[in-house]
């Protein structure tokens, strides 16, 4: 009784030194369902946990028996902590699902924390629906997908400070993940804090509108994931399909350059079945309609930009020869079969140094931001390590305790 009086006296002083009360969030993604780009969603299972520093008011309300059970290192259940209007709660909603506030079940409970002997009210939810997220397509289909679920509070921004739960990280079960076929999803979570102005809605402790200049500020907590999406199956049905098309145009050269109509009729063919290529690319829905390009449709159009040019070259190779060698029979050594020949050395030149580039550009960006999720993944399992050592031992330390005391 003694230790809940002097941990009371300590969050009673810790409140009155600070304005706004620290909430901190911990999420585990459970299950991870299908993941739609084309609609930017994914299914998930969550399990939520918030805490914060409990009202000494409350602690001293607690009857003899959940006193004894909290000195003990054990959680106490609240089932009618909502019931009296007296209890402070966060009034925490997710602002990027489709799941109905009133259907998430809340649970609340009171355990003491070991390391720094405060009292932390928690409030437990299990979420599961579809979740919104904006994805980015521009690496697609190199691209790395971030699954966030935001927090905001309808609390005043003066009264309340969302924040990571820092003594134990989010977690994530990899084993229950779906889409593992199609993606890779990486071990690490990641929190990131938003400031907000001028939400669009007040409670009434508010007491009067946001004046411009004057908008209060809210906190919003995003905890994200991320997958990578294995992009092998887009590269032999995007990438080297294209380049398959691509390349074929070269072997018009083979053709006699005073046969334009053949030489065109190759380019021709070539381009209109990469137009076909292109609308069966871009109603196969693996991408939502973006405002950009993404890298697999730049390849694309450059590649029937590339047909392009050559169905322009013979078209002009063939005037020429036309303008100047009509009434002669073409030799090998005439002067503008050799203008095609270097022509088609310097176009194939730049096709394979084009190809270089954009090997290396793929070494560096795609697959770089790949490397960097790796090590963000063991800088993540370093972080876990480190708090089930610091666990571990105040689980010693308390045991010693409390052996010491009874």
């Amino acid at each position: 009784m003694n230790e809940l009086v002097i941990s009371s006296n300590i969050v009673l002083d810790e409140i009155k030194t600070s304005n706004a009360i620290n909430v901190g969030i911990r999420l585990m993604f459970l299950q991870i369902g299908p993941i739609e780009t084309q609609f930017e969603r994914y299914t998930a299972d969550v399990a939520i946990e918030a805490r914060w520093l409990a009202n000494p008011n409350f602690l001293s309300s607690l009857n003899d028996h959940d006193q004894y059970i909290l000195s003990r290192g054990h959680t106490v259940r609240l089932p009618n902590y909502l019931k009296d209007e007296n209890n402070w709660h966060p009034q925490l909603f997710i602002m990027n699902t489709n799941v109905d506030p009133d259907n998430q079940h809340i649970q609340y409970s009171l355990r003491k924390d070991r390391t720094n002997n405060s009292f932390y009210i928690r409030e437990h939810r299990l979420v599961k629906g579809l979740f919104f997220s904006q994805f980015d397509f521009h690496h697609f289909p190199h691209d790395i997908q971030e699954l966030s679920i935001s927090f905001g509070s309808s609390v005043s921004g003066t009264k309340i400070e969302l924040e990571p739960d820092f003594k134990i990280p989010s977690g994530i079960n990899r084993q229950a993940f779906v889409a593992l076929q199609e993606w890779i999803l990486f071990e690490h979570v990641e929190s990131r804090i938003q400031k907000v102005k001028g939400f669009a809605f007040q409670t009434d402790e508010d007491g009067e509108l946001d004046m411009p200049g004057h908008e209060k500020e809210r906190s919003i907590l995003t905890i994200s994931c991320h997958a990578a999406r294995r992009a092998e199956y887009m590269f032999w049905n995007g990438y080297w399909i294209c380049f398959i098309m691509t390349i074929v145009g070269f072997a018009a050269f083979s053709i006699t350059a005073e046969n334009t109509n053949q030489r065109l009729g190759v380019a021709f063919t070539l381009l209109l079945t990469h137009i076909a290529f292109r609308w069966t690319i871009c109603v196969s829905h693996l991408t939502p309609p973006i405002a950009y390009l993404t890298v697999l449709d730049k390849y694309s159009i450059a590649s029937m930009f590339f047909v392009i040019i050559l169905g322009v070259w013979h078209a002009i190779i063939g005037s020429l020869l036309f303008t100047y060698n009509w009434q002669s029979k073409l030799q090998p050594s005439n002067y503008w079969l050799w203008i095609d020949r270097y022509v088609f050395f310097i176009l194939g030149g730049l096709y394979i140094v084009a190809h270089i580039v954009l090997i290396i550009w793929f070494i560096i960006v795609p697959y770089g931001h790949r490397r960097q999720m790796r090590m963000k993944d063991v800088a993540y399992h370093k972080l876990i390590s480190q708090c089930n050592y610091q666990w571990q031992q105040s689980n010693i330390t308390y045991s010693t305790e409390s052996d010491y005391s009874s």
